[in-house]
């Protein structure tokens, strides 16, 4: 079960709620919180059905690497379709909806066509519905196109405001995690026009769970510091809610600004589109995690180990009572850390590796958590949450 903790969130404020609904039900959420995240604490796990086969969905990251948290927010003249849940911030009065099912989420009837998954592979239909050559036109070609495609096209004009305008600069620093920050401070002290650019309404990026302690200050302290110093420094201008989404010949780069999707109705412009040119350009956009594979890894509840940490610290929410977690590397053993100072419990880790070092088996082991060396998934067991897991030998045959 998905729940609100008790205590953290460095994001949100805990005294500001929020009312929203999705599919109609009402919810409530605080300033800071993402839909996803706030989807998550009302135990809102099934949020999205698969595109072909309406398989149930759930949220599986944090950030904009979200495959299947895609929903439509508004309504009429405001209504706007695929939408990653993981980076719309709520805001009160929220109207949010899934996508691709019918006639409600729970129950769907598209998922049918699950039952036909072995005659309706990828590609089936340019040939199965070629003869008779009419009933392409009238028949087949529009019933294709109507099941494609997940949200719905708006069908009313646009009562939002758009702009756009161009930007020259000495240095583009695209990413305001610890490191472009720092790059940011040694710009902006040799006297250098410096634009910095971070998606996220916040600065420090995974800086603020993986650095408790960082020259005896928090994460959090830290970045605030760096970004005081930045915010002194005449020549250099931060702007939050922004993605760098192209770098092109000759220091050419686009930045895409989120102007007031949290704030609707403020008076200000929706989006704005920055039309840089830079002499020189640093990526700091850091990294995400990439995803196991195992069978039925897409059920409600599979999620990546650095959302879970991420929920749990950012957004004081509880992504499940009980997890499972399934590693090829260190870090996720952070994750089990994390989860069992909050109070949930972590039955195993599977660690994929043939070997892994004796003193961080050492540190969970004290915690009470069990460490499956060279284990694996081998299915998940549930359909619109996970039940159970099976476990497999990585290691040799069998």
């Amino acid at each position: 079960m998905s729940t609100r903790l008790q205590n953290g969130g460095i994001l949100i404020d805990r005294k500001k709620r929020i009312e929203f609904s999705f599919d109609g039900k009402r919810f409530s959420g605080f300033l800071g919180d993402t839909l996803s995240a706030a989807l998550l604490a009302n135990n809102q796990t099934l949020v999205a059905r698969s595109f072909k086969y309406h398989r149930p969905r759930g949220i599986v990251s944090s950030g904009p690497e979200e495959p299947n948290a895609l929903v439509s927010l508004g309504e009429k003249n405001t209504f706007e379709p695929n939408l990653k849940a993981t980076t719309t911030e709520l805001f009160n009065g929220m109207v949010s909806k899934s996508q691709n099912r019918w006639p409600s989420l729970n129950v769907d009837f598209g998922e049918i066509s699950s039952l036909f998954s072995s005659v309706l592979p990828a590609g089936f239909y340019y040939k199965t519905f070629i003869h008779p050559r009419i009933a392409w036109k009238h028949l087949f070609e529009p019933f294709i196109r109507l099941a494609a495609g997940l949200g719905k096209a708006p069908r009313e004009i646009d009562v939002d405001r758009y702009e756009h305008f161009y930007c020259h600069v000495d240095i583009l620093i695209i990413g305001g995690g610890v490191s472009g920050l720092e790059a940011a401070i040694i710009a902006g002290a040799s006297g250098a026009k410096t634009l910095l650019l971070e998606q996220n309404p916040y600065f420090g990026g995974r800086f603020l769970i993986e650095n408790d302690d960082v020259d005896r200050h928090s994460g959090v302290q830290k970045i605030e510091s760096l970004v005081n110093q930045l915010k002194n420094m005449k020549n250099v201008h931060l702007r939050q809610r922004t993605t760098g989404s192209g770098v092109y010949d000759h220091g050419f780069a686009i930045g895409y600004e989120r102007v007031a999707d949290h704030t609707p109705g403020d008076g200000r412009p929706r989006h704005r589109l920055w039309k840089i040119r830079a002499k020189k350009i640093v990526i700091a956009s850091g990294a995400i995690e990439r995803p196991l594979i195992f069978p039925n890894n897409d059920v409600p509840g599979v999620m990546l180990a650095s959302a879970v940490r991420d929920y749990i610290r950012l957004y004081g929410v509880s992504p499940g009572d009980r997890t499972v977690i399934l590693t090829n590397n260190d870090s996720a053993y952070k994750t089990a850390i994390d989860l069992n100072a909050v109070g949930l419990s972590v039955p195993a880790i599977l660690d994929v590796r043939p070997k892994v070092s004796d003193e961080i088996i050492e540190l969970v082991s004290n915690l009470g958590i069990t460490v499956k060396i060279g284990k694996g998934i081998s299915k998940v067991l549930g359909r619109k949450s996970i039940k159970s897991v099976g476990i497999c030998s990585q290691i040799g045959e069998g």
